[in-house]
């Protein structure tokens, strides 16, 4: 009798809890196929779409529940607000910015557009929660000039080759250079890009050829370091990094923003010898906050043309390393020879499925990015009586080969050198020093 009483109690609780759990429109809509047409449904698809597909519930701190109850009503009232007293940008962004506050992962941005009242060009509301608890005290494009004036400084006469891409994220910048060794004769071979978009580049450069230069020309520096068929992976010949003389190699990611997992196997397992784990994932599996996956090894492949010998390898990454940057920046630092020397990274490294469009979220999968992207992309023609949005999350979990979470706290170094404007502006590269005095010296 006591049992059927604890069951009773316990049939009583779900139906308590799922009755509380707030389904705003159905429990397994699609946002990709919903047009919303107030403030309010707008609201409430972000928020289901948010509820169904986020994928760090577990880790994340934020009451979604509660925040539904505190930002639903200010949504109902935008849509109650008489035409001669229109919603301000800012009343939205506020709106959004404190319903996103505090979420955990650091790719999370949500783009929301609201035509009542509001002109082109003043209406559109664009909020980010990821942050970090320090930052550089000036951008990435001016540390990364002083750095490379630097560099050039220190780098063995004619071995220096260098792209600046003029702000184009589609061309990486890329350079490379040999620096003396410890004993006469030994070298140093250095690589630094600013996005995984190498492959990318390669198959822009097949398509376009020599009507855009900088296809051309930032490939130089790649095929330096790598050998001529940079893409395939590390070529024996004619490359900095497998020459004999080359006692080690600093691959600098400071300031690298992320891009394409596929630059993974080719331009950083072609450092190894084997295929490497470097981490974990998971993802979502159901509508549910915790329908997960098992977790599943993330293994980063080994071309055929990869380095012949084992050298020690260091990894520069600090703050502005993002993505992508982060996995690579695991990988060197697993490695039996590789030593990850810097700040802590930002700590965006969920992976993403994105395609840019619709039919890239519950069609697909139960997370990652969604929202009627297409119709905000066209504005207010024809579509002027939609409140489109685009949400862009990660699409999986990942933490590192020893299961440490990394989003929203950022891969650790080994060797910790903060970056330094003041000892940049003397002309001093602290963090590359180190790098340079570890491989000389071994510590």
């Amino acid at each position: 009798m006591k049992r059927l009483n604890f069951f009773g109690i316990l049939l009583i609780m779900v139906l308590c809890f799922v009755s509380c759990r707030k389904e705003p429109l159905d429990s397994f809509v699609n946002p990709n196929k919903f047009t919303c047409k107030t403030y309010l449904q707008q609201f409430e698809m972000v928020w289901q779409g948010m509820d169904q597909g986020y994928v760090f519930w577990d880790r994340d701190t934020v009451d979604w529940d509660a925040r539904y109850d505190e930002y639903r009503p200010i949504f109902a009232a935008f849509d109650a607000r008489p035409a001669n007293n229109p919603v301000t940008i800012n009343e939205y962004w506020n709106a959004y910015n404190g319903l996103f506050e505090g979420l955990l992962d650091h790719h999370l941005t949500g783009r929301f557009y609201a035509p009542k009242g509001l002109p082109r060009g003043q209406c559109e509301a664009w909020v980010s929660p990821g942050t970090n608890n320090y930052q550089h005290e000036t951008n990435s494009t001016w540390e990364r000039s002083k750095q490379l004036a630097i560099l050039q400084k220190k780098a063995i006469p004619g071995t220096y080759f260098g792209y600046n891409p003029d702000d184009d994220y589609n061309i990486p910048g890329t350079y490379t250079c040999l620096i003396p060794g410890q004993n006469e004769g030994e070298m140093i071979a250095y690589f630094r890009f600013t996005n995984f978009y190498m492959l990318q580049m390669y198959t822009n450069y097949m398509i376009y050829g020599n009507q855009i230069p900088g296809y051309v020309t930032a490939q130089e520096p790649a095929k330096k370091f790598f050998g001529p068929r940079y893409f395939e992976g590390m070529t024996s010949e004619a490359s900095y990094a497998n020459n004999d003389s080359v006692i080690g190699i600093i691959f600098d990611l400071r300031g690298n923003g992320g891009g394409s997992v596929a630059d993974l196997e080719p331009i950083i397992g072609s450092l190894t010898q084997s295929p490497t784990v470097v981490g974990y994932t998971r993802v979502k599996e159901g509508f549910g906050r915790l329908d997960y996956s098992a977790w599943s090894e993330s293994v980063v492949g080994c071309p055929n043309q990869h380095l012949k010998t084992a050298k020690p390898i260091v990894v520069l990454a600090d703050i502005t390393s993002v993505s992508c940057a982060e996995i690579a920046t695991m990988l060197i630092k697993s490695l039996p020879n590789g030593v990850f020397i810097g700040e802590r990274t930002y700590g965006a490294i969920g992976g993403l499925y994105s395609g840019g469009s619709t039919n890239i979220y519950h069609d697909l999968f139960y997370n990652g990015c969604f929202g009627d992207y297409d119709y905000f992309k066209d504005g207010p023609d024809p579509y002027a009586g939609i409140f489109s949005y685009y949400i862009y999350t990660s699409t999986f979990h990942m933490v590192d080969k020893d299961f440490n979470d990394v989003e929203g706290i950022g891969v650790q170094p080994d060797i910790e050198v903060r970056y330094n404007s003041r000892r940049l502006d003397e002309g001093i590269d602290n963090q590359l020093d180190r790098a340079i005095r570890y491989i000389k010296t071994g510590r």
